[in-house]
């Protein structure tokens, strides 16, 4: 008995390992959707990575204070030594005038040397100035990450619309074909006890199989919209993915005809350049810096050395020799040609170029918003026609049905209300989908599609 369950036991595991486990479903709302894309989205990880890159960026500017220190060893051979010409009364006196000069060599065959240098810079006002911008630098990126969230929220919340769409619109295509079957099924019963055409049966057998075609066609974009929305989120294609949530959690109200003033400040565009406009007020800073003068100190020690002979290179103790020195330097600007002059008038123009960019995003704004609000009353609007034909051809479709029924209308008054129907079904989801987007354009234009 032992031995059947240890067998048994080990099939059973052999069998896990020969049929592995589907991997569970992600179940997401649309802000878990947002909130995985914000984190995965490649375009959300860059942004985080240049973040990172303005953080390290404050760092190393920060370190253009600090000591510098480096150090140098060095060891020569100085295989043909540079001679030097010298006059023969240099080192003979009584030598005649106009006597050739001496050639001599000065130098030894090997030389070494090793030191440590410092510098510490005390004053620079670029440096400061330096800190500001890194940390301008800083502010400017982590701006960069907040648009490029909204474009990552707005681009999820569309594909995540166009998921709910499709599958309400499956919903329905379900209860249609099932009561289309419904309506064959009668029909070529009534044909088989004689009391409808054969006509009437292969009529309505054409609209069954169009809406199954259609249902397929519909399930095949549901598809493909979950691959979208995966591509946006940046979920891998391996990964499954299913979406909670209705349309009718999603209010589609109409706005009145007044317009709504756009808050400049809630579009981070608009926080963009008035960050652009810090840095170059912080430019025109670091120009007007560079006619002060700097101030540094530098300090260098070490040894060095020199021998006709190798091996006299380590030896330490005699012919080694310390030497160092300490001191400040000043260095004070008086003339470059008028070159610090040009670069601050070139960044006063561009200074000025970016008050012409302001006004004009400014415009932009005015306009998109505009648009945006008109573009959502249409498409609400359009919604609420299209709601209203879906439910008139409905009705119709139920009051034909009812009439061939009782034997007072025909099969043909059937086929053409099913067509209507899905027509107007058509035309309902297309308009549901465009109300949902003008809704998260609206939202964009505004700046309150992202806190």
């Amino acid at each position: 008995m032992k031995q059947i369950l240890f067998s048994g036991l080990i099939f059973f595991i052999f069998s896990l390992k020969a049929y592995p486990q589907a991997s569970p479903t992600n179940n997401f709302t649309l802000e878990e959707c947002l909130n995985y894309a914000y984190e995965n989205a490649a375009e959300a990880r860059k942004s985080d990575i240049d973040i990172e890159i303005a953080k390290a960026s404050i760092k190393e500017t920060r370190g253009i204070g600090l000591p510098q220190i480096d150090g140098q060893v060095e060891l020569s051979h100085n295989y043909a030594i540079q001679t030097a010409f010298l006059p023969a009364q240099f080192l003979d006196p009584t030598a005649p005038e106009g006597s050739p000069p001496i050639a001599v060599r000065f130098g030894v065959a090997y030389s070494g040397l090793a030191g440590i240098n410092v510098n510490q810079m005390i004053f620079n006002g670029s440096y400061f100035v330096g800190l500001q911008a890194a940390r301008t630098f800083k502010e400017l990126s982590v701006r960069n990450k907040e648009a490029t969230k909204v474009e990552i929220s707005a681009n999820v919340s569309k594909a995540y619309f166009s998921v709910l769409v499709s599958q309400e619109r499956l919903a329905l295509l379900d209860k249609n074909l099932s009561r289309l079957d419904s309506t064959v099924r009668e029909t070529r019963a009534l044909y088989e006890n004689g009391f409808a055409e054969k006509l009437d049966v292969d009529r309505l057998e054409v609209s069954y199989n169009n809406l199954k075609l259609e249902q397929d066609n519909t399930q095949r974009l549901y598809d493909l919209s979950i691959e979208l929305l995966k591509f946006q989120m940046g979920m891998s294609v391996k990964e499954s993915l299913a979406v909670q949530g209705k349309i009718s959690d999603y209010e589609l109200m109409q706005v009145s005809d007044a317009e709504i003033a756009p808050v400049y400040e809630n579009r981070i565009e608009y926080n963009l350049l008035e960050t652009n406009e810090n840095l170059l007020q912080l430019d025109l800073k670091n120009q007007r810096t560079n006619y002060l003068p700097n101030l540094s100190a530098f300090f260098t020690f070490g040894y060095n050395a020199g021998t006709d002979e190798f091996d006299g290179l380590f030896d330490f103790g005699n012919n080694w020799f310390q030497y160092g020195v300490v001191g400040l330097r000043l260095n004070i600007p008086f003339f470059d040609g008028g070159q610090r002059e040009y670069k601050i008038q070139q960044t006063k123009l561009e200074m000025k170029k970016m008050e012409i960019d302001r006004e004009n995003l400014e415009k932009s704004i005015d306009f998109e918003s505009k648009q945006a609000q008109i573009n959502y009353r249409n498409a609400v609007t359009s919604l609420t026609t299209q709601k209203e034909n879906m439910e008139l051809a409905q009705e119709v479709l139920r009051v034909t049905r009812i009439k061939y029924v009782e034997g007072v209308g025909s099969n043909l008054e059937v086929v053409d209300a099913e067509t209507s129907y899905k027509e107007a079904e058509t035309n309902y989801y297309s308009a549901l989908y465009d109300a949902l987007v003008a809704r998260v354009d609206l939202q964009k234009a505004l700046g309150n599609l992202v806190e």
